[in-house]
């Protein structure tokens, strides 16, 4: 788990501990959200569709805003199991690289690549985001399905992200965000870091610091909007799905064991009605064409 910051609360866990969860926990998590390893988009309270269907909605979404094509070379940052990367090399004909710290979602994703016949397009590695095996400008695309969730410095994992992008080269990432007053009570606070902590997730920040950050990493941004109201159905679908999972199987590793138990006395109608002080943004940004950044550094 992670270790206790001065607040009290728990800080950004170390990469072997991201890995060392999803090691533990890949195959059921992927059953569970259908297919995907991250979130789900909803149309609205009336959208009685499945997590595959989401996630795929949502893996559409970032697809589209990357823009890649044939030829193209795409970084998957924080691949998972597959299904984004196999998904995005089908619908573009980009040439695809995954990523993840988890040597088990390495050997799954390298599974679904060869079982969908993309072996020669897609392929997946065993690597660090915050220090990436690749030269600098080595893709024209890195996609990011909340994995800087995972990351103790998102500046410093913005900062490696553009240096290997090619100069124009295109970032969409989803993160999870921060949207109420910085005040919320105690008790909130404590319960939004256990959960954080159980997925091996680092603090959240909040939308308002991205331009920031993506400035200090040598990125311009292009768009950041906040889908919460389409994400937030999430939760219940991944509390629905542990609780099946259990129901079938008696058992869950035991982090599910704990997120099931959190949730098993929520109210979940009533919690996809509320305003949601927690949710998700996308982020597009670019790296800027070499000469527009030499002129910017001397100005």
């Amino acid at each position: 788990m992670p270790e206790t910051t001065d607040t009290g609360l728990p800080g950004a866990p170390t990469p072997q501990a991201v890995g060392e969860f999803y090691d533990a926990n890949n195959r059921v998590i992927t059953e569970i959200y259908g297919g995907n390893m991250h979130y789900g988009y909803w149309l609205g309270p009336d959208d009685t569709s499945d997590f595959a269907t989401a996630g795929d909605r949502l893996t559409d979404l970032l697809i589209s805003r990357l823009r890649a094509g044939p030829g193209d070379e795409v970084l998957d940052l924080g691949c998972g199991t597959g299904g984004p990367g196999v998904r995005l090399a089908k619908a573009s004909g980009a040439r695809v690289t995954g990523i993840s710290i988890s040597a088990g979602d390495v050997a799954l994703a390298g599974a679904r690549a060869e079982a969908e016949g993309l072996s020669g397009q897609v392929r997946f590695e065993l690597a660090d985001a915050m220090d990436l095996p690749y030269r600098d400008a080595s893709f024209d695309a890195v996609l990011a399905f909340e994995s800087i969730v995972h990351l103790p410095d998102r500046g410093a994992a913005l900062a490696e992200i553009a240096r290997v992008l090619r100069p124009g080269g295109r970032l969409v990432l989803t993160d999870l965000v921060e949207r109420g007053p910085a005040e919320e009570d105690e008790h909130k606070r404590r319960a939004v870091a256990e959960m954080l902590a159980i997925w091996r997730a680092a603090p959240m920040t909040r939308a308002e610091a991205y331009p920031g950050l993506a400035d200090a990493a040598g990125l311009v941004i292009d768009e950041i909007t906040d889908i919460t109201e389409h994400t937030k159905y999430t939760a219940a679908h991944i509390y629905a799905g542990t609780r099946d999972h259990l129901l079938r199987y008696g058992e869950l590793p035991p982090d599910l064991a704990r997120i099931h138990a959190m949730g098993a006395h929520v109210d979940w109608a009533e919690f996809t009605a509320a305003e949601q002080s927690d949710g998700m943004i996308i982020v597009v940004a670019h790296r800027p064409p070499t000469e527009v950044a030499q002129i910017s550094r001397r100005t």
